[in-house]
């Protein structure tokens, strides 16, 4: 905790917009089934933002290398249409703010982790189907697994490479 009280004002806006967002988009993917436009492209723009203020443009540069690493394995989801494109717009922030607080193989570190998430999440989602004998769950709301992953990869992990 004390790395993130003793961290610039701007690289303390960017992580708390990121778990904001994170907080909202969760929310509204359980509920909805949604994670909203006017959530990820404000984030995103916020996180960029602080990032050029406090590293020009290196550190965006470093932020979307982290958005990359963190879209792309997943949008292969996306084109199976077992993901939707709000997930990948999350991710991108969650990616944004984890390449531009350590480099790359951080975000693929998040990568990792949401990866887990969502595995854990989905056999969660199974059992309690099978628990309630209610047909085989077709979609999980993904934007919980983005949100526990994220969280865990900034509280616990460090680069895996």
């Amino acid at each position: 905790m004390t790395e993130f009280t003793t961290a610039p004002w701007q690289a303390q806006i960017a992580l708390a917009t990121l778990f904001i967002s994170l907080s909202v988009s969760a929310v509204t993917d359980l509920r909805r089934r949604l994670i909203l436009d006017a959530v990820t492209y404000p984030s995103l723009a916020v996180v960029l933002g602080c990032f050029y203020w406090l590293g020009g443009w290196g550190l965006v540069i470093e932020a979307l290398v982290g958005s990359a690493v963190c879209v792309l394995p997943l949008s292969i989801g996306y084109f199976l249409k077992q993901m939707g494109l709000g997930d990948l717009k999350l991710m991108a922030v969650c990616g944004a703010v984890a390449g531009a607080a350590s480099g790359w193989p951080f975000a693929a570190t998040v990568v990792l982790y949401v990866s887990i998430a969502g595995g854990a999440q989905a056999l969660l989602w199974m059992l309690a189907a099978r628990l309630r004998r209610r047909e085989k769950v077709r979609a999980i709301p993904y934007g919980v697994a983005i949100a526990a992953g994220t969280a865990a990869a900034f509280l616990f992990g460090g680069a895996f490479i």
